[in-house]
């Protein structure tokens, strides 16, 4: 009976489990059908908000940059033409100094020299002085010669007589001819000392700066050795390539102005207008087109405003193109296509590229007067997308 009772007390509780667990269920069960439905919301499209640049046709003159160095046309070694040893140094003659054409810059002793031109001098006037007693004793003899001529005539003097005086005025002529043959070769002689003792001093070819300068009292130097350099800086210019288009036109790019600009760290120093001055007579084929050169003004002072040896940018006009659209760079997609904005949404158009210049872009195409293309990049741009043009 015992066990009986177990197994029914047993039975009772798992009953009772059951239930709560089918009624706990059920309770779920209506809840969940009876649980009210929230209407879906409606997925917002995304508006973007972009820059816009306006169509508008126009006559425009891009630019476009080089780079170059800034050099001077005019630029000399500083040389003695002969050997010798340094004496004097002038003063102005070290590293930045200004010089003028023909300042004495440096002398090398010339004693030797000086000595050596005044032996000459005195031989000439030796020489000068005996030229003047040959001359008189070739026209005593042309006149002994006349008379014996005429005694020879008049068969007062023999023919033997006559032969002598014609030899004597022979040897006197010779002797005039040699004595002036000799003077010749002193002028020269002459000549050569007054240039030795010239080149035995370094003077300026032209106005300009001395750089370089190696040079020393004492210093025994010779025509192969440089003493430093002069550069004229009323020469100073700048060349840069130009592509072939724009070469092409060369003659007629000769007088317009450039600007030149020289930075340095990033930094911009200065910028100053040039006009080319001249063209290459031959294309760059390595480099794409032509060298133009641009001629680099000095100040008011007569000072560098961009130093020889500097690196610079060169910006310039590649010419006039007619009835071209000027857009940001930005505003350019790829296939050469930018998006207008028409109702609000976005609309490609392809367009011809003219040029492109300095985060510029010159087109034609399938574009209007007047309408808004979006200068703004976008991830993945395409047709139909929401635009709002932001408001400056």
């Amino acid at each position: 009976m015992n066990i009986i009772k177990k197994i029914l007390s047993t039975g009772s509780k798992a009953i009772v489990a059951i239930g709560i667990l089918f009624l706990g269920f059920s309770a779920y069960n209506y809840l969940v059908a009876t649980k009210p439905e929230n209407p879906l919301q409606p997925r917002l499209e995304k508006v973007w908000t972009v820059d816009v640049a306006i169509i508008d046709f126009q006559v425009a003159f891009p630019k476009k940059s080089s780079f170059g160095q800034v050099e001077a046309s005019r630029k000399s070694t500083l040389n003695f033409n002969i050997s010798g040893e340094v004496e004097w140094i002038s003063d102005a003659f070290k590293n930045g100094g200004y010089v003028k054409k023909g300042q004495e810059l440096a002398r090398l002793d010339r004693d030797l020299l000086i000595i050596s031109r005044d032996e000459i001098a005195i031989q000439i006037e030796a020489n000068k002085t005996n030229i003047a007693e040959l001359a008189i004793q070739r026209e005593l003899r042309q006149n002994s010669y006349e008379r014996m001529r005429q005694m020879n005539v008049a068969s007062v003097v023999s023919q033997a007589n006559l032969d002598e005086a014609q030899l004597a005025l022979s040897m006197a002529k010779n002797a005039l001819e040699q004595a002036k043959r000799q003077q010749a070769q002193l002028d020269l002689s002459l000549k050569r000392a007054n240039k030795q003792l010239s080149d035995a001093v370094l003077r300026a070819q032209f106005d300009g700066i001395v750089s370089a300068v190696q040079i020393g009292r004492g210093m025994v130097v010779s025509p192969a050795m440089a003493v430093g350099t002069i550069t004229d800086l009323s020469s100073l210019e700048v060349s840069f390539v130009v592509p072939g288009d724009v070469f092409s036109r060369a003659n007629a790019l000769i007088g317009n102005a450039v600007n030149v600009v020289w930075r340095s760290g990033g930094r911009e120093i200065t910028s100053i207008e040039a006009p080319i001055s001249r063209a290459e007579g031959n294309v760059q084929a390595g480099e794409g087109g032509g060298r133009l050169y641009a001629q680099i003004a000095l100040s008011d002072t007569g000072d560098w405003i961009i130093p020889e040896g500097a690196f610079v940018e060169v910006i310039y006009s590649s010419g006039q193109v007619d009835d071209v659209a000027i857009l940001p760079e930005a505003a350019l997609y790829d296939d050469n296509s930018v998006f207008v904005i028409t109702n609000g949404r976005t609309a490609r158009r392809v367009v011809e590229i003219i040029q492109k210049s300095d985060g510029l872009v010159y087109v034609r195409g399938n574009i209007n007067e007047g309408e808004q293309v979006v200068a703004t990049r976008l991830p993945a741009l395409g047709d139909g997308i929401l635009v709002k043009p932001e408001r400056g």
